[in-house]
């Protein structure tokens, strides 16, 4: 190697580090420091010397999360080990269930769980070879999934290559949660708002739209993150699902900080509560709490049945429902004239926040609700507060069958319309 090469080389591996280290920072542990114009200074350096030296480039460098062109298709990945769905705990009854199972299967007066705060977003697998990232898939069925690759390079809370190097870590799978914040989930629908596209109902289907899309670059321009709640490796010296979470955040990934090691299903249902409590409080949407048995002796003895380990379940929070009267349906103009049907509703409280309007998807869904006005429906919040987080309405109540459909006099939804494509304003709260 000349020795041009081999200065550069040692420029550019220092500048790969210290960008890693920024992102770690700044993605994983939400406390950047340096300032963006440096950080961008550091990344047009090394865009420039990779440009030099093309032959220095590796998959792994921090300036090849976008980039490919378009994919026709996702390929087929065989997951090592089967990505198990959960089983679900409704109540407090059902999850003293769960626990008399485990105890009564271990032959234990008391076993000690890891409660996690349940994420509503999309399942992924990342598995990394050497240390550095080399697949990554969607959950499928469980026991296959898509090659979602280059999608997944462009989540910057993923890491492109382990931060420590302890050789029993170097190949390893992590599996966990691709999510999006509801502060990002709002703006990216108000964004579609204005360009007259369909809304996405919740932040869980904004990131597995995103997810399937087909082109990286446009996957890089939505702010998706990872949060990772599984390790698995041979030789990880790890005893418990506690202790792992410890270790994944080591390796450089995020991890929940809420997580907690309960010593009794008495402190897992306390947590419950809490969290069913302050949902709302937090960053991004979940929908209850995993409880899984910490120790991996007891979970490998525990197994499986069917599709779902033995050893965990999802411990759900109640569902956000509220009765109120259907005034009317009116149709929602974009700015590019698509119409959207929109429910005009007495107004009710639900979740912290007043629903008075509720998306409505298309006129077969209001005709198979059979909807007319002076009708009691039932809403359901979608998870997080805004107008352009549509609530949804799943069922229609009358004691007078002689009302006229809401449908009669209303355009259909979908049709164009000859309304300015200007954007229309609504003060209404959803």
């Amino acid at each position: 190697m000349k020795a041009a090469t081999t200065t550069a080389l040692a420029r550019i591996e220092k500048l790969r580090a210290e960008i890693r280290d920024h992102d770690y920072h700044y993605y994983v542990l939400a406390e950047p420091i340096i300032s963006d114009y440096e950080y961008d200074r550091l990344m047009r350096e090394l865009q420039e010397l990779e440009r030099e030296h093309p032959e220095l480039i590796t998959s792994d460098s921090p300036t090849q999360r976008v980039g490919g062109e378009p994919t026709k298709e996702f390929h087929t990945v065989t997951h090592a080990t089967p990505m198990l769905s959960l089983a679900n705990a409704y109540s407090e009854e059902e999850i003293r269930d769960f626990d008399r199972r485990v105890r009564s299967l271990l032959r234990k007066d008391h076993t000690a769980y890891t409660a996690e705060l349940k994420f509503d977003g999309i399942a992924i697998s990342l598995k990394y070879r050497d240390g550095v990232f080399r697949q990554g898939a969607t959950r499928g069925d469980g026991m296959q999934g898509d090659d979602i690759t280059n999608n997944l390079k462009t989540i910057r809370s993923i890491s492109l290559r382990l931060r420590i190097k302890d050789p029993r870590l170097q190949t390893i799978e992590i599996r966990g949660e691709a999510v999006m914040w509801k502060k990002d989930f709002l703006k990216l629908n108000e964004e579609r708002e204005q360009a007259g596209e369909k809304l996405f109902a919740n932040p869980r289907n904004a990131t597995a739209g995103t997810l399937k899309l087909q082109d990286p670059r446009i996957v890089a321009e939505r702010p998706l993150h990872f949060v990772a709640y599984m390790l698995l490796a041979d030789n990880a010296g790890v005893k418990g699902q506690h202790e792992s979470l410890r270790l994944m955040g080591e390796l450089g990934f995020p991890v929940n900080e809420h997580s907690r090691l309960c010593g009794s299903i008495n402190e897992v249902i306390a947590y419950w509560a809490e969290w069913e409590e302050k949902r709302d409080s937090l960053p991004y949407d979940i929908d209850g709490v995993v409880v899984k048995v910490d120790s991996f002796s007891q979970q490998t003895t525990l197994g499986n049945i069917a599709k779902n380990p033995r050893w965990a379940i999802a411990f759900k929070f109640t569902a956000r429902k509220a009765e109120t009267t259907l005034n009317d349906i009116v149709p929602q103009v974009g700015r590019l004239g698509t119409i959207t049907p929109v429910a005009i509703l007495t107004p009710v409280s639900l979740g912290g926040t007043t629903i008075s309007r509720a998306t409505l998807n298309n006129e077969d869904y209001i005709k198979s609700l059979d909807a007319r006005v002076g009708d009691t429906v039932v809403v359901e919040k979608a998870g997080t507060s805004s107008r352009r987080s549509p609530a949804s309405f799943t069922r229609s109540d009358r004691r007078d069958r002689s009302r006229s459909s809401c449908l009669e006099n209303a355009p259909s939804a979908g049709q164009g319309s000859s309304a300015p494509r200007e954007r229309r304003t609504s003060t209404a709260k959803t």
